[in-house]
Parts: structure tokens; C-alpha cells; sequence
């Protein structure tokens, strides 16, 4: 059962994308996976067709989406093995920032229960205007998402909130919403261009109000996958941990949270 969705924003330094991409599919996402606690992982790549303008200084490049059943733990994981050899990280990334929160669902539908998701990612992030937060939370369940969720090629829809309760660093992110959408069609983002039901709403502050289009990067990876590789799996992490080599990191562990 998934208790929460961890939610990943990442970048690379300049020049050091193909890196990056290297290490997060073939070697970190398998890392992960074999930590106690997590289920599934699946990675998206910014998408070139965004249904708002996004500002300069959202410049995230990718998106990652965990499903956890045991938050506290999966978060225990990283704090006693992130910089060792059962979690080497990469110089590529941009770790000046860390976007990387647990998000617990709040409401949640599938459309199709027996058709696989095979696209990308609409991605929503806001805040309830002030001491509007249980009206929000009611509205966006029982009026808002039911709605979103029938637009062409939404797959899923899930509303999700932020709590302390289980996160992996010490501090706080900016949004304390989600709503993921996991979309089927290629032009299923521009049903949300223009806002016309979040950015109506006196219920969200909108100040801060963003919506992004993720397109697939990686199939969805399950702990099975990890723990029992395939051959060509299994040749693409080796690969990956030979081209890294030890180009890794021997610092930063300050940056997450302790127990």
C-alpha cells in the first residue's frame, strides 16, 4: 500500500546532463529501490511544451516520482547510506538545492485500472490561500480533480499534502499541494494552459501557483526489477558504475535530516 509519494526535482551542472541522466537511471533509482520502505520509481525529463510560463528561476530539468509504503524508513536509508557504496552519488548533480519531499495522498483516481501509464506528467504545486486549507483540500477532492481527471488522456489523478511526519532533509518546501497527473496523450497538458479553474479560485493562493509538463524519461522501475535484474539491466548498472568510476561525492550528508 503506498503511504506517500516522494517527490524529486533535480539538475545537473552545466555541461554534465548526459552524466547525470547516467548515474539517476542506471545507478541512484536502482539504489533506491533496494532501501526498505520504497516500491516503485520512474523518472520524467522537463517537457519543451509547458501549459503556463515558467519562471527563470524554476529551472529544474528532472522529475522523479517514488511510491513509498514506509516513508520513515525509506528516509532512515538515505541519512545511513547516502555517500557510501551503497549510495555513491555523482559530482553532475546540482546539489546547492534539494528538492526532495515526501507528499501524502489526499484524494485519489484512476481512470483505467488495466491500461499501464505510458506517458508524461502534468505536475501541480500550490498553497491554500490563508486559513483556507480545509476548504481547499474539500473543493480540490470532491469538485476540482474528479473534473481534471476527465480531461483527455489523464490516465490518474491524485491530490497530495505535504507533512513533516517521514521527510528525508530539514526543511520545508515551498508548496505544501500537489497534484500529479499522469497523462496518456502527448497534448493532454494543454487542457490546463490558462488555469482557468486554479487560477479562478479564491481558495489557492495564487501568487504561487505553478503547473509543469513532464514527458517520460524511464519506464516505471519496481523493486522486483532491482532485486531480480535482468541481464540487460544488470549490464547497463555496471556500465553506468564503470563510466562513473570514482567521480563521486565525499560530502553534503548535512543536507539531510537525522534521526
Amino acid at each position: 500500500m503506498i503511504e506517500a509519494v516522494l517527490v524529486v526535482l533535480t539538475k545537473a551542472h552545466p555541461g554534465r546532463e548526459a552524466d547525470l541522466d547516467d548515474w539517476y537511471t542506471n545507478i541512484h533509482i536502482r539504489d533506491a529501490l533496494r532501501f526498505r520502505g520504497s516500491i516503485t520509481a520512474q523518472r520524467f525529463v522537463r517537457s519543451t511544451h509547458q501549459p503556463i510560463a515558467v519562471p527563470p528561476e524554476y529551472d529544474w530539468q528532472y522529475f522523479a516520482l517514488y511510491d513509498v509504503f514506509d516513508p520513515e524508513r525509506f528516509s532512515r536509508e538515505h541519512w545511513e547510506n547516502a555517500l557510501t557504496s551503497r549510495m555513491m552519488v555523482t559530482t553532475a548533480i546540482d546539489d546547492s538545492v534539494l528538492e526532495d519531499y515526501h507528499y501524502y495522498p489526499l484524494a485519489f483516481r484512476n481512470n483505467d485500472p488495466d491500461t499501464a501509464h505510458s506517458g508524461g506528467v502534468v505536475f501541480e504545486q500550490f498553497n491554500a490561500a490563508p486559513g483556507k486549507d480545509a476548504e481547499l483540500r474539500a473543493w480540490y477532492a470532491d469538485h476540482y480533480l474528479p473534473a481534471a481527471a476527465r480531461r483527455a488522456g489523464v490516465q490518474s489523478a491524485a491530490l497530495l499534502a505535504f507533512r513533516s511526519f517521514g521527510q528525508m532533509i530539514p526543511t520545508t518546501p515551498k508548496y505544501n499541494y500537489v497534484g500529479i497527473y499522469k497523462v496518456n496523450s502527448g497534448d493532454s497538458w494543454k487542457a490546463w494552459k490558462d488555469l482557468p479553474e486554479l487560477a479562478g479560485s479564491p481558495l489557492v493562493e495564487q501568487e504561487s501557483l505553478l503547473v509543469t509538463h513532464w514527458d517520460k524519461l524511464t519506464e516505471k522501475l519496481t523493486k522486483d526489477h532491482v532485486q531480480h535484474p535482468t541481464s540487460e539491466g544488470l549490464a547497463a548498472e555496471e556500465g553506468a558504475r564503470a563510466r562513473m568510476g570514482d567521480d563521486v561525492m565525499t560530502g553534503g550528508t548535512e543536507k539531510l535530516g537525522t534521526a
